[in-house]
């Protein structure tokens, strides 16, 4: 292109990469990863020329970015910076918006993003998906939340007997958790997020449930559960929007020590864990509990160390704040389970999308009103593979 055309909004560059906290380094980086996909990489001196009015991208670039800032290609021609539906989303962060990572950053707006495309699609397609939970159904009070934990668990079917099928296999034990949850009209998606950050986010989108969890969780699968179900809390307990972390409001408008102490109650009862505290022969208070007698504590139940620090401190067996002072330790950490088996590209796809969304594309594929470029994009892979990918997925949710 001409660099006196100047058909692409150079402010709007600008906004894309700021609003996600990438650096031109970064982007530049990003682009490398997805030159296997057949995007065209991105030089941090090419950018700074874009985004100084000296140069413009071609159209390839600009897809380039596009994918990597999580928006439409065609924002990079509006003559103003779009408004965008995600900032209420963020309210109730400890840190504010300006110091989240590009990861968590990218994350959330993807989240956002397939949440309303999916909520368009019910729409457009005229299908009826059945929510059998409701916002703020649950009082939020830390006070309710053991009462409400034992109702639920009822309600799912979490007992020791269902527990002990899964011992050992914490990543089937999540499944059945993820489905169970699924069951009740919630959309379930697994992607990326910076734990320092949060682990998680829970979302009401005019009328419908959605939930993000980290699939990097510091504690692997039974990590995984307790976000899962943290953020089921939130869903039940919270009135409208986005739920991310709210470790930066006031105590009394601050629903996260009630999302806390329902999934841990829901995941262990407190009569278990003193009797295991019995049997290894720590039934007494602690000012210190080490990540290596957590992890030994916590060993039977498939459980994350998140869930022993809790009832510990509840049992008035640790000092208060302890389950906060432990989780930064663990978030400033690298996550675990990395490295292993690579999961088959279709696999990871279902991993993050979830059985809901993916029943949802299965049905609607045959309507008119159905785009396969828009069901390609959301999956991010080509149109060819989503048919494929679609027709295996629903074998799975069956």
């Amino acid at each position: 292109m001409s660099a006196t055309t100047q058909w692409v909004n150079p402010d709007v560059l600008r906004w894309a990469r700021e609003r996600l906290n990438f650096t031109r380094d970064q982007v530049a980086q990003e682009s490398k990863k997805l030159v296997r996909r057949f995007y065209a990489p991105i030089a941090p001196r090419q950018l700074a020329a874009w985004e100084e009015r000296e140069s413009e991208p071609d159209l390839k670039e600009l897809e380039t970015l596009a994918e990597i800032y999580v928006c439409p290609v065609g924002y990079f021609f509006l003559e103003a910076r779009p408004h965008e539906r995600l900032p209420l989303s963020f309210r109730g962060l400890a840190k504010d918006r300006e110091s989240l990572s590009p990861i968590t950053h990218t994350a959330l707006e993807r989240f956002s993003d397939v949440a309303h495309w999916t909520v368009e699609l019910l729409s457009r397609t005229e299908q009826s998906w059945p929510v059998r939970i409701q916002p703020g159904e649950l009082p939020s009070e830390p006070a309710a939340a053991e009462t409400l934990a034992i109702e639920y668990r009822q309600r799912f079917g979490w007992t020791a007997q269902q527990r002990q099928k899964f011992a050992g296999k914490p990543k089937e034990a999540f499944r059945w958790w993820r489905r169970l949850i699924e069951a009740q009209g919630v959309f379930c998606f697994e992607m990326r997020l910076d734990a320092k950050d949060v682990r998680g986010a829970a979302l009401w989108c005019e009328g419908y449930p959605f939930i993000l969890v980290n699939h990097e969780d510091a504690e692997a699968a039974a990590g995984r559960i307790f976000t899962l179900l943290h953020e089921y809390a939130h869903l039940v307990g919270a009135k409208e929007g986005l739920v991310c972390d709210f470790r930066g409001l006031h105590h009394d408008h601050n629903p996260e020590p009630f999302a806390n102490r329902f999934a841990a109650r829901m995941l262990l009862l407190p009569e278990e864990l003193r009797k295991r505290l019995n049997d290894v022969g720590e039934h007494r208070y602690r000012d210190q509990w080490p990540d290596a007698l957590l992890d030994r504590i916590r060993k039977p139940f498939l459980v994350s160390r998140d869930v022993v620090a809790i009832l510990l401190q509840e049992l008035n067996l640790a000092p208060k704040g302890l389950y906060e002072r432990k989780r930064k330790l663990w978030e400033a950490r690298q996550p675990w389970g990395r490295g292993g088996r690579r999961l088959p590209q279709r696999e990871q796809k279902l991993r993050e999308v979830g059985y809901s969304l993916a029943s949802v594309l299965a049905r609607s594929a045959a309507q008119p009103a159905f785009s396969w470029m828009d069901a390609s994009s959301v999956l991010g892979m080509k149109v060819e593979k989503t048919e494929d990918f679609l027709k295996w997925a629903h074998q799975q949710a069956k």
